[in-house]
């Protein structure tokens, strides 16, 4: 158990690696986009990206499916069966892709007719979209060598990939911007990176795992048939996670205007970055639910469901609450006080459906491991298209809150109601030993720093990002602390063995 735990946080480290790059990245260069651009110009580029990648559930869930066999057929030297399975993954998105780029072309025609697009963008936008719909048929097909290095887990070297892929992005979107270029020349750097990103993931993942031999004659009906087994329930998840994700900026940008979806995307953006980090925590949990299952180890995987929750919602409240009760000032001395309100308004409402949604992100990925997913993928279709419903009526009555709302009701109704009985039967406990033993105490704890957030919002209120971050800092050891207290017998079996092996392993 202890070197399930050792493995799985070395696993976590390299994911935070990459996603911590990305996120930083992110922050600082999203207001020098926004200036540069300006509002309208980047809520064309934020409506462009959104239409595109609704294009990439055309993947069919099939990333999932390659961790899967390649990471068995590894595991069992059953190398023709990986190469297989690779090799006709591989084939079915180069298929794809080809209608991908049809697609793009046929969405770059109507995309100024479909979006409040000012005149003077629409070209721009047509050819920033094809550019975007080229670089998404690249990583859609010669992504499944990043699924291959997940496989291997192999986290390490798909980050520093990652890492270079975004060196790349950097420089190239700082340069351009600096001379004065727009969206279109911005794509253009986000295709090079891919190019060179996806040739890096190819060229690694055939080093790691040289016995795989790919082929890209038709494959087999029989691997096919196995492959969209697994697939179609990720595929449903795919499908639900790019509506709920993608479908607020369109809906903005159709109902509202192009300039208000730079207001929400500011947003949501902060909420999406948060639950990036979390899941480069719980996505490792996968294939360690899959051995306990394999092995019928019911208690193994019950710990594990009980300390990844802990661990996901010990590190993810203090972000989440400082977003619901800080976001507005951070906002502010993010990307300036005209964002402050409106954008800081949208995130406390979708920061609070995120808090109770990262709270089943280690059951979600226990249940893909043990293979008991195909419910999850429906809730999942059900909240995106109420979701979509919901976001499109209110839009028209109360604007960019009514769309927020309509992302909140139906992520409550599934993680508030729906999902507690589910976990219940997937690690068989009860869900009120559940709430005793992981949710109550955590969210518990999390009270005397929701209290002084809010105290220093209101008598100290930030003015610089300095300043709020020393804030934070300083409001952070309240729930360290107390987290501290609660699960002290956690931290001394389980925690401390695992830091004093890293720090000897390191001074070694």
């Amino acid at each position: 158990m202890q070197l399930r735990l050792r493995h799985i946080a070395r696993s976590v480290l390299s994911n935070w690696l990459a996603t911590a790059a990305t996120l930083a990245v992110g922050f600082f260069l999203a207001p020098f986009i926004v200036h540069r651009l300006g509002n309208v110009a980047y809520g064309v580029w934020v409506l462009a990206i959104s239409s595109v990648n609704y294009l990439s559930i055309l993947d069919l869930g099939m990333a999932s499916s390659v961790v899967r066999f390649v990471s068995k057929g590894h595991a069992t030297q059953d190398h023709q069966g990986a190469s297989e399975a690779l090799s006709a993954v591989l084939w079915v998105r180069l298929q794809i892709g080809a209608f991908l780029l049809v697609l793009s072309g046929g969405l770059a025609a109507v995309f100024p007719l479909v979006f409040k697009i000012p005149a003077a963008l629409a070209v721009d936008a047509r050819e920033a979209i094809l550019i975007i719909g080229v670089t998404a048929t690249i990583s859609m097909s010669f992504g499944v060598f990043s699924s291959t290095l997940s496989a291997l887990n192999r986290y390490d070297l798909r980050s520093y990939v990652s890492l270079t892929t975004l060196t790349l992005r950097v420089v190239g979107v700082v340069s351009v911007l600096r001379a004065g270029h727009g969206i279109v020349a911005v794509a253009l750097c986000e295709l090079f990176a891919a190019v060179v990103g996806n040739g890096l993931l190819m060229f690694t993942a055939k080093r790691v795992y040289p016995e795989l031999r790919i082929r890209l004659t038709k494959p087999r009906w029989e691997v096919l048939r196995k492959i969209w087994s697994y697939s179609i329930y990720a595929f449903l998840q795919t499908v639900a996670v790019q509506l709920v994700y993608q479908s607020d900026n369109l809906v903005v940008g159709a109902f509202i205007s192009a300039s208000a979806v730079t207001f929400y995307s500011i947003g949501n953006s902060l909420c999406r970055y948060t639950d990036q980090v979390v899941a480069a925590m719980t996505t490792t949990f996968t294939p360690a639910a899959s051995s306990y299952e394999a092995r019928g180890d019911t208690s193994g995987l019950r710990a594990l469901y009980y300390n990844g929750t802990r661990a996901a919602m010990a590190f993810s409240l203090p972000i989440v609450i400082t977003l619901i009760i800080r976001g507005g000032s951070f906002i502010g001395v993010w990307m300036g006080p005209q964002f402050s309100k409106t954008s800081g308004t949208v995130l406390a409402i979708l920061a609070t459906a995120l808090m109770f949604s990262l709270s089943n992100t280690t059951g979600i990925s226990i249940a893909f491991g043990v293979e008991k997913h195909q419910v999850l993928a429906k809730w999942a279709l059900g909240e995106a298209i109420a979701n979509l419903t919901l976001s499109i009526i209110l839009a028209r009555k109360f604007g960019l809150y009514g769309v927020a709302i309509g992302t909140l009701v139906p992520s409550l109704f599934v993680h508030l109601i729906l999902w507690p009985r589910y976990v219940s039967r997937l690690v068989d406990v009860g869900y009120v030993q559940v709430f005793r033993n992981v949710l109550g105490p955590v969210f518990l704890c999390a009270v005397p720093f929701a209290v002084a957030s809010y105290a220093v919002d209101i008598l100290l209120p930030a003015r610089t990002m300095l300043v709020f971050v020393l804030q934070t800092i300083a409001l952070l050891p309240l729930f360290g602390i107390a987290i501290g207290l609660m699960f002290r017998n956690n931290v001394k079996r389980q925690i401390l063995p695992i830091v004093r092996s890293f720090l000897y392993a390191n001074a070694k």
